[in-house]
């Protein structure tokens, strides 16, 4: 596949999310019933794929239709609680193909889960998502509504604040054209403030989402953000690379 570098003067609006468990420690997050698309159970392998590194190694096992629950192994919060009405860059600089074939040149997202924690100090709701092979750069950004990618036609959100989520030097799709998100919840959520989140596009290394939030009707309430990154062992020697956005219950 050949990968064309675009570099685009226009931000996509797209996703925002739910994020980190208590006081900076990553824990799984409580979850809804999980959407379609959850693959077989961890630990089935195929051998074909490319390892990040150029090694050889096994086909990555798909995500759980649960939000795996193993220890993470980094972890760091890249955006603390604020307003990101300006749009905010996380860089993590890669060079394409990060494997050789037939392995995806780019970190490709594969699942997506929503937690809620009340618990959290402050209380939060959060929405993770997993990439494999590396992480992404990403930027993000409150928006006056999403649109997608290209057509301009509006994503459909709940809520009456909108968040804007992009992934730079990623994908969503395999060398077929085939989605690679195996887990995810339904489009709406249904927390608190975090009420929904949409697709915005998947085009030349730019992933796009929407994520709806709610405010205090007829007010100008705007919540705090936070983002943080951690990796995951998957359970069969690989590693799922998240970025998860938090968004503080209002």
């Amino acid at each position: 596949m050949r990968l064309r570098r675009v570099i685009r003067q226009r931000f996509v609006p797209v996703l925002f999310c739910a994020m980190s468990a208590v006081a900076l420690g990553v824990g799984a997050c409580a979850q809804p019933a999980p959407g379609p698309g959850s693959g077989p159970a961890p630990g089935a392998t195929s051998p074909i794929s490319g390892a990040p590194n150029g090694t050889a190694t096994m086909e990555p096992v798909p995500p759980p239709a649960t939000e795996p629950t193993a220890a993470d192994v980094e972890y760091r919060v890249s955006y603390n609680w604020a307003v990101p009405s300006n749009l905010v860059e996380v860089k993590h600089p890669l060079v394409a193909p990060i494997a050789p074939p037939p392995a995806l040149p780019l970190p490709y997202l594969v699942g997506i889960y929503v937690g809620n924690h009340p618990e959290g100090s402050p209380a939060y709701q959060r929405i993770s998502f997993y990439f494999r092979g590396a992480f992404p750069s990403y930027r993000f950004k409150y928006v006056s509504s999403v649109t997608m990618d290209g057509s301009g036609a509006p994503v459909p959100l709940q809520g009456n604040s909108f968040l804007s989520v992009v992934f730079v030097e990623a994908q969503a799709h395999d060398n077929a054209g085939a989605s690679t998100v195996k887990a995810k919840p339904p489009a709406t959520i249904g927390f608190k403030n975090l009420k929904s989140y949409g697709f915005a596009g998947d085009f030349e290394g730019y992933v796009s989402y929407g994520l709806g939030i709610q405010v205090a009707p007829g007010s100008d309430q705007i919540l705090k953000i936070r983002a943080g990154e951690l990796k995951k062992p998957d359970g069969a020697g690989g590693y799922f690379y998240v970025v998860h956005f938090d968004v503080q219950n209002g």
